[in-house]
């Protein structure tokens, strides 16, 4: 347990690899040994060839030769003492689900006969019955099994200690309950334990039928369980055993039957649909929107499509997003603001005649085409409003924000705002123009090529820089861990302390850290700004740099064989075109040339329009949310996302109280989260409209747009419910082929459990998901196109990818193993 593959949970199991943590940080835990998952799934897939009678058949079966040689091996360093041999599994003792009292334990063992039996038991346990129905209830996946074994601590006493009130989710409160001798009299029930509370220094019996211990041991147990509590963040929930006047850690897991007491009531919504239909915009908002986001980001999104339409005289007055029950909906608003029937083409030549305000839109939308609106706009990106953007960024992420009076926060907070709407407006421009752009590339690839999408896109493969930047970054600090043994050996123990650790034992990655952090931290993870940022998640980035040295990842060579990709296919388009038409061939080169340059940009503008204004906001927000707390206008500096930013601007310049109103809003959070609205309101079109009596170029703009819409969001298939849980069906976006265990992963907030190897299993990503990509074997989404965010990141990394499959997420569990085949659209869940 002392080694650094001892804290991977992957490999031996939640219970092993925390007790290895503590151990390392010096707490009094037993060593042992352990015996790895690897080693289970090599005696699993050996014995079991299908599901009946699995358990007997685990028991039945001897160990692989290489398990039995390094078991006894192993076993000898322990001598002729009795041995505590006990599961470990992956999903063990999570914060979700703890399995305690599932798997097995086994006291009281002696020599490796009987060891190796005990391991065995442990296994089968992960597939008795009720097992199965403890994962059914809880729709976890099939679990991972390592086994720990250690010495017997000959007890006086020992018990179990809650750091938290586990009954009234009281904070202040370490419950402590104790038996004389070995702990499992009191886990298994055989008799009732003495019950302690400790409150602020003082602890108070009360029931003693074993009067097992004094106050003094009491006391020195609800200590040694707080500084366990304060190394993992949470209350734990421990096992521990006092020998000889020691006291020793058993197990440590969190409590995962916590009241909470600040649980809002839920305070209902008013469902009040408008007229038209709205569709679910899970793509960009797959939760409700805190009261702060949705103040500023909503009206500014509105804002910029309606101008994008206008510009580009668009049949389609906006896209409008509105909540709906607490949820957003999107709306793509015909002109007029009315939804009807699609038109015969004949009538819509005759009303283009009789309607000056529609002769208008359309003249406005031949003259965007003729002046190559769209290629200028990127020009402009480059040349003018991306340096000019940077440069105002820069300047507000360094504005100390502590150090403003309340009147200069108060200004900030208001040019942050005006940021954020400038920045949408730049931001709907720019999709519009790169969809354009890359509409024209895949008619022209389907015209003269007969290529499909894939084909066509993968001319572009690797063009992405900015996707992958935060990554190749990353790998930088990777190398610099893999060059420095002092460093290598602090990541192995990745805890709230190993940061801290790490730059004092380093100054030249302390640097190289924080300029990393101060680069690429500055960045909201989603459209939220209630979640943390990178550079508020220091452990997920030392997390990621350990999956990218497990995974050996090299960045240049994925750049390489992508470019030796992109190069082959642009060499054999151009092959295929050498004998046609000088016309047809410099069509291909323009659009290519085009193409090259708005590709890039479908990730590259959102770092700097959205995700980094995101950020400001929320840096924004926090410092009104500690002032206001300050004041004891509301409780939790949390609370101020809650507050719309108007609303928190003027209580701090009026002084006023917020509670009743942070009261209210978290019980319609509350309510709003349990009541998840339905995918559509409204009729859908029977059809989608016709633009066959458009003039050329602007038909060429529409067919454009609705090609490019649906390659984005895929709705359709985004929004169909899949039953089969054995084969899972959606859009193919990544070829390749990977097998591996599922990680679901439903929002940023899970992102530290992103284990390396995993097939990351998620409802959408943003752009700066990318970080996570070079730690995953491939990716499969709820929803998203061929060439959402999603997509295009995953062939930037080179990783198999299935999206829009509607619901996977809610079929697939972590643990399973599936194989993703990218190629097809299809996720297979294998057997054991």
């Amino acid at each position: 347990m002392c080694t650094s593959e001892a804290t991977f949970t992957n490999q031996v199991g939640t219970k092993a690899a925390n007790l290895s943590h503590l151990l390392a940080a010096g707490f009094p835990v037993p060593d042992g040994i352990v015996v790895t998952t690897a080693a289970f799934t090599d005696h699993v897939s050996r014995a079991v060839t299908d599901r009946e009678n699995a358990y007997e058949k685990i028991l039945k079966n001897s160990l692989p030769s290489s398990v039995e040689d390094a078991l006894r091996h192993a076993l000898t360093a322990f001598g002729d003492v009795p041995l505590a041999v006990r599961s470990s599994g992956v999903a063990e003792d999570l914060a979700g689900a703890s399995f305690a009292g599932q798997y097995e334990t086994v006291l009281g063992v002696f020599g490796y006969a009987a060891a190796a039996d005990a391991v065995r038991k442990c296994w089968a346990s992960a597939l008795s019955e009720r097992i199965q129905t403890y994962r059914t209830t809880r729709e976890l996946g099939v679990d991972r099994m390592a086994v720990l074994i250690q010495p017997m601590i000959e007890a006086e006493a020992a018990g179990v200690v809650f750091t938290a009130n586990p009954v009234t989710g009281d904070h202040s409160e370490t419950v402590v309950s104790v038996v004389r001798g070995l702990g499992e009299r009191l886990v298994s029930g055989q008799v009732s334990p003495d019950e302690w509370v400790v409150r602020e220094g003082q602890a108070v019996c009360l029931s003693s039928p074993e009067n097992a211990l004094g106050e003094r041991e009491v006391l020195a147990v609800a200590g040694l369980a707080r500084q366990v509590e304060n190394y993992f963040g949470a209350p734990q929930d421990i096992e521990w055993a006092l020998s000889g006047g020691k006291l020793y850690l058993l197990q440590a897991r969190p409590i995962t039957t916590l009241a909470d007491v600040d649980e809002a009531k839920p305070v209902p919504v008013p469902v009040e649909p408008p007229t038209g239909y709205w569709e679910r915009g899970d793509s960009h908002y797959p939760q409700p929107l805190y009261p702060l986001t949705r103040s500023i980001l909503l009206p500014a999104a509105n804002q910029g499509f309606r101008q994008m339409c206008a510009e580009f005289g668009l049949l389609t007055e906006t896209v409008e997003e509105r909540e709906i029950g607490g949820w957003v909906y999107l709306r793509m608003v015909p002109l007029g603001g009315k939804d009807r029937p699609p038109l015969p083409d004949w009538l819509t030549g005759l009303l283009i005649h009789l309607l000056p305000s529609l002769r208008a839109r359309i003249r406005d939308c031949t003259e965007a085409a003729r002046t190559d609106k769209a290629g200028k706009c990127i020009k402009q990106w480059h040349t003018e409003l991306k340096p000019k953007l940077i440069e105002r960024l820069t300047a507000l992420r360094d504005t100390n924000l502590k150090t403003l009076s309340n009147d200069r926060l108060d200004r900030h907070a208001i040019t942050v705002g005006a940021l954020i709407r400038e920045s949408q407006e730049i931001h709907m421009m720019l999709n519009q123009s790169l969809n354009l752009l890359l509409a024209e590339f895949a008619f022209t690839c389907r015209d003269l090529l007969g290529w499909n999408e894939e084909q066509t896109f993968d001319m572009l493969i690797g063009l992405s820089e900015t996707s992958s930047a935060p990554t190749r970054a990353l790998a930088k600090l990777a190398q610099q861990v893999r060059e420095s043994p002092v460093l290598a050996d602090l990541l192995s123990q990745n805890d709230q302390r190993t940061l801290e650790q790490m730059i004092a034992a380093d100054a030249g990655f302390n640097k190289a850290f924080f300029e990393y952090q101060r680069e690429f931290g500055c960045r909201a993870i989603r459209y939220e700004v209630a979640d943390p940022t990178l550079s508020e998640t220091p452990e997920l980035l030392l997390s990621l740099i350990s999956n990218q040295i497990s995974r050996n990842y090299d960045p240049d060579a994925d750049a390489q064989a992508l470019a030796e990709k992109r190069a082959g296919l642009v060499s054999q388009a151009r092959q295929m075109l050498s004998e046609r038409p000088l016309t047809e061939r410099d069509r291909f080169e323009r659009a290519l040339t085009r193409a090259h340059q708005a590709y890039p940009l479908r990730e590259e503008h959102g770092f700097y329009d959205t995700s980094m204004p995101l950020a400001l906001l929320r840096y924004t927000a926090l410092e009104l949310g500690r002032r206001l707390v300050e004041h004891k206008q509301i409780t939790k500096q949390n609370d101020v996302f809650l507050l719309e930013l108007d609303e928190a601007r003027i209580a701090l310049s009026t002084g006023d109280t917020l509670h009743e109103l942070v009261a209210r809003r978290k019980g319609e959070r509350t309510w709003v989260l349990a009541h998840p609205g339905p995918a559509h309101y409204g009729t859908p079109p029977l059809a989608p409209p016709s633009f066959a009596a458009l003039p050329a170029q602007a038909y060429l703009v529409h067919e454009a747009v609705m090609w490019s819409y649906e390659r984005v969001f895929a709705t359709a298939a985004s929004g169909h419910q899949q039953a089969d849980s054995r084969l899972l069906k959606g859009i193919a976006a990544s070829a390749g082929r990977y097998t591996g265990p599922v990680r679901v992963i439903p929002g940023e907030s899970e992102f530290h459990r992103i284990q390396a190897g995993d097939v990351l299993v998620c409802p959408i990503t943003s752009p700066v998901w990318s970080v996570l990509f070079s730690s995953v074997g491939a990716l499969v989404t709820d929803t998203g196109g061929f060439l959402s965010h999603s997509a295009i990141i995953a062939r930037e990394y080179h990783i198999p990818a299935v999206v829009a499959t509607g619901n996977a997420t809610q079929i697939l569990r972590d643990g399973q193993v599936v194989t993703v085949d990218g190629l097809t659209g299809t996720i297979t869940v294998e057997g054991l």
